[in-house]
């Protein structure tokens, strides 16, 4: 039998998200890259997601540096990253012209494969980035945040991967992020998918609820095209299905188009890299079915938990895990990834500290609720609604600014702070649009350091920084 299902690695990014907090540097991946490149996978996910934010705000780098790193390593495989939409790799809707701009940097810079999804399932919040990424020929991938509940069945994700293909999409992924895809389940739906799809199906999975190896390999067998998958030293627990054991489970030792030797090498590089990281591993073992019920990603549940022992409070774990999935009901059974499940978690956290529910309410609660992330598909509880609309401000919503409106705040940030010309480059003044304040002192404290990186930024102007 011919097999025609590829895999993406995706250790470079989501592996290492979900395993150490995204704190991976770039000067711990560097050394592999060129080994990886000789796998054969159909891409890499290198980039997107959190790992933006984290360059900035944690590892004092500069996200485009380590995307032109991989550019330079990788020259056979292509390079995938994560989009949310409208929110690109932020937390907000940004104007279509911020959005336009970014992808365009991006395909320049060496991005390949867009996966781009937005949480709430709304198809208004990811039809701009479709539109754009095939303007730039890059490949767009219209993206399912898959969920369970009463409302959403494989009618509903039908639809809704047929009118990604109508928005022009040239593939659609099934995006699991919290590992409720049952094997079953995943054959049924992929079947469907490929019954009536003109476009390829991508499935990305996580084994945190104990069901990844199983649900990959029904999907294989209902000819699912693409599957994303961790290298074995990082995998499991929060993360993935491990590479080497998924193409085990494919292939014949005599038939395997894969040097195994060559993957063994990367993964014991990683084995020592991960080590590395240790004091950001989550505190998980094994598997947690815990999920199946929550729906909450598995690595937010352990933020959670270490916030309520931090109040003292670790004796209400389980009323907080019961929360969660009734304001889940309460918002119309909503899926949970970034940004809503740190919404949803947020809430339920103040919910359970407070002794009553929704006696606060976040900005974000309410914007969401209010429709500011986008059209929730079910119905909003009433006595949530009307909290919401007795909490909202009377005051006239902020418009999201322009590209060009940007850059001149930005360069009244460059005089005051005394940052030379960075905003006439596209790329910083993407990292002060998408985080303003991180940005802002990373740039700083790149020029306090006299960091070797000053270089990049006066090579990358064409200027002197104090010009």
């Amino acid at each position: 039998m011919k097999i025609n299902t590829k895999i993406t690695e995706v250790v470079l990014r989501d592996g290492q998200q979900s395993l150490i907090a995204t704190r991976m540097k770039t000067k711990d991946m560097t050394p592999i890259l060129g080994k990886m490149d000789e796998v054969g996978y159909s891409s890499v996910e290198v980039w997107g997601g959190a790992t933006y934010d984290c360059c900035l705000r944690f590892l004092n780098e500069n996200p485009w540096d380590r995307l032109k790193t991989f550019k330079q390593s990788f020259k056979k495989t292509e390079l995938q990253m994560l989009i949310r939409g409208q929110n690109i790799v932020g937390y907000k809707k940004f104007d279509d012209s911020v959005l336009s701009l970014f992808i365009s940097t991006a395909a320049k810079s060496g991005i390949s494969v867009f996966r781009t999804f937005d949480s709430l399932n709304d198809l208004a919040n990811i039809e701009s980035s479709i539109k754009f990424i095939n303007q730039n020929n890059k490949h767009s991938q219209g993206t399912i945040s898959y969920t369970t509940s009463p409302i959403h069945n494989n009618k509903y994700w039908l639809k809704l991967a047929m009118d990604i293909q109508d928005l022009g999409a040239k593939s659609v992924g099934i995006k699991d992020m919290s590992g409720l895809l049952r094997p079953y389940a995943a054959y049924d739906l992929i079947s469907l998918l490929k019954k009536n799809l003109k476009i390829p199906i991508y499935l990305h999975t996580h084994s945190t609820t104990g069901l990844s190896d199983a649900t990959n390999l029904k999907a294989f067998e209902a000819g699912v095209d693409n599957i994303d998958t961790s290298i074995s030293s990082f995998s499991g627990a929060y993360g993935h299905t491990a590479t080497e054991s998924f193409i085990s489970m494919l292939y014949q030792d005599n038939k395997n188009p894969y040097d195994m030797n060559l993957l063994n090498e990367i993964s014991e590089y990683f084995k020592n890299i991960r080590a590395k990281y240790q004091k950001y591993e989550g505190s998980m073992i094994g598997t947690d079915t815990r999920i199946l019920y929550s729906q909450l990603p598995g690595g937010m549940l352990s933020n959670l938990e270490n916030q309520l022992k931090d109040l003292e409070m670790e004796d209400r774990f389980s009323d907080l895990v019961d929360e969660i999935p009734k304001i889940r009901k309460d918002l119309g059974y909503i899926p949970l990834v970034t940004p809503s499940s740190q919404i949803v978690g947020t809430q339920a956290m103040l919910n359970i500290k407070n002794g009553k529910r929704y006696e606060t309410l976040t900005n974000e609660m309410i914007d969401l609720v209010n429709g500011g992330y986008g059209e929730i598909t079910g119905k909003i509880n009433k006595e949530l609604k009307d909290l919401v609309n007795f909490n909202s401000s009377s005051k006239d919503k902020k418009t999201s600014l322009t590209a060009k409106e940007y850059r001149g705040e930005f360069k009244k940030k460059c005089i005051e702070k005394n940052l030379g010309n960075l905003y006439r480059n596209d790329k910083h003044l993407l990292n002060y649009i998408l985080f303003p304040d991180i940005s802002i002192d990373f740039y700083l404290e790149v020029i306090r350091e006299k960091d070797e990186r000053i270089y990049d930024l006066q090579e990358s102007l064409g200027v002197h920084i104090n010009d």
